[in-house]
């Protein structure tokens, strides 16, 4: 899939937690499967893996009942659940752009049999399958986020951080603070003793929409660690990557 498809769909994807009976069709399925080789990490250092699981395979609190849950599993390292959720956003957006349903899950985990089927450590989970409710919102004003005002001290790139704006997280907390200009935006996270890898994996997904809207713009990017923006983050944030445009 394009990332221009992927792109469009930033502004009108939104959560789906009724799934309607049934598992979808094999060849959608040997889609998605193939889809995820074709992923773009935000750390390419960091091993991963990802693996299709059914319902029964997936238990915990707040779990949508969805016939399918991709399983993110991933080497530890700094900037693991960034990397999760850079990777992951890209199939939420890809089903959505394809008329299926999904929904990050952030309490439920593989049980304990399905837990073995990767060396590495689990991440996180998205739910999917074929939608029983509209998957697409349909104008902008339906997102409820803080404008950019609250999350951004950079001038300049506001057609950028739109999208980034728009990006899931947990409980729609928006954890994340956009910092720069002049050709670099810093991504920092907002730190916490209790969701603090829930904020990680949200820095991550606003990253790959911050990444799509530039490409999508014509603009090289690169990402990677900014020295400076490592030692001197926000207070009560953490530093996660830099975008650097040109």
């Amino acid at each position: 899939m394009l990332q221009d498809d992927l792109y469009a769909t930033m502004f009108k994807r939104k959560s789906v937690r009724k799934y309607a009976p049934g598992k979808l069709d094999p060849v959608m399925m040997e889609m998605i499967v193939s889809h995820l080789s074709e992923l773009k990490p935000l750390f390419p250092e960091i091993r991963t893996e990802l693996k299709v699981m059914t319902n029964p395979e997936v238990k915990g609190m707040f779990k949508v009942d969805a016939p399918h849950f991709l399983a993110f599993f991933s080497e530890v390292k700094e900037g693991s659940p960034a990397n999760a959720g850079f990777m992951m956003q890209q199939m939420d957006l890809f089903l959505s752009a394809n008329g299926v349903g999904s929904c990050w899950q952030g309490g439920p985990k593989p049980i304990k049999e399905a837990m073995g089927a990767s060396e590495l450590e689990f991440v996180t989970l998205l739910a999917f399958g074929p939608p029983a409710q509209d998957i697409h919102r349909k104008s902008v004003a339906e997102f409820k986020r803080e404008p950019l005002a609250k999350i951004s001290d950079v001038n300049g790139y506001d057609d950028l951080l739109e999208p980034a704006r728009l990006a899931p997280s947990g409980t729609n907390n928006q954890p994340w603070f956009f910092t720069g200009g002049n050709g670099a935006i810093h991504v920092s996270y907002a730190r916490s003793m209790i969701v603090d890898q829930m904020n990680q994996i949200g820095a991550g997904i606003a990253i790959l929409h911050l990444w799509l809207a530039a490409t999508h713009s014509g603009k090289i990017v690169e990402l990677r660690k900014d020295r400076s923006s490592d030692a001197n983050p926000p207070k009560k944030y953490s530093y996660v990557a830099s975008l650097i445009l040109s």
